[in-house]
């Protein structure tokens, strides 16, 4: 717009000029100096305008530069890219091996609870149909208990059925069971068994557990036989002593 106005304030100039002097010649009042005046005020104004115009123009096209370029992401170089693209093909990698390994880990773990589960259950239904052979054969309680103790001197006990025996003699000394049926010989033999397999696996280990076991085996021992009876000195002594240990351990 302002362009248009200096434009016509140019011709409006040369018009008003002309008029001027044709009217000067002729000596007669024409409008010359009014078309004069006003084309040289659309000039100045047009004038005034156009660098305005231009410096908004121009502060415009730097602000569209700046935003552009701000949003326009920095190239990335070839052998950048070729960098990153490596070391993230690497990454994962890493990240499914890790993840083959951990799942095979897992299978392995399980497998490996499950052989070993397999394995102490075999065990166990070895033993125990040992004692109750040992129980049904002819003989005294104590040529029994012998052959029992015969057998548990070489058994080949593990730490988690050890555990396992330990739990179950506090559980039947607890409820008083395991004097309950001293004539039962498959009962109080197992018993025996389980004692006495613990107190070889600790050896001379003074604990609570190895403590309370030799008690249990030595109460479960003297009264399948008939050496002592259930209300002896030597019984509740024994007991005496299990309580003892059963508080130590915190039972």
């Amino acid at each position: 717009m302002s362009y248009f106005l200096v434009f016509l304030g140019i011709l409006g100039v040369f018009a008003g000029l002309i008029l001027l002097i044709i009217g000067l010649i002729k000596k007669k009042k024409m409008k010359g100096g009014l078309v004069l005046g006003i084309s040289i005020v659309a000039f100045i104004i047009g004038f005034i305008m156009v660098p305005t115009n231009s410096t908004e123009s121009t502060d415009k096209s730097k602000e569209k530069e700046k935003v552009e370029t701000a949003v326009k992401p920095k190239e990335e170089a070839p052998e950048d890219k070729t960098t990153r693209e490596k070391k993230e093909t690497e990454e994962k990698a890493l990240t499914e091996q890790k993840a083959k390994e951990e799942a095979e880990a897992k299978v392995k773990a399980e497998e490996e609870a499950r052989l070993k589960a397999e394995q102490a259950a075999s065990v166990a239904v070895i033993w125990q149909n040992k004692v109750k052979e040992i129980a049904t054969m002819n003989g005294t309680s104590t040529e029994k208990y012998d052959a029992v103790m015969l057998y548990a001197k070489d058994y080949p006990s593990t730490e988690d059925e050890i555990k396992e025996f330990e739990k179950y003699i506090i559980t039947e000394y607890k409820s008083k069971n395991y004097v309950a049926d001293i004539n039962n010989a498959e009962y109080m033999l197992s018993n025996i068994f389980r004692a006495n397999v613990i107190n070889r696996f600790y050896g001379e280990v003074q604990s609570p557990i190895n403590n309370f076991a030799f008690d249990f085996y030595q109460n479960t021992k003297y009264t399948y036989r008939g050496v002592d009876t259930l209300d002896s000195s030597a019984v509740r002594s024994n007991e005496r002593q299990m309580d003892k240990a059963l508080k130590q351990m915190g039972k």
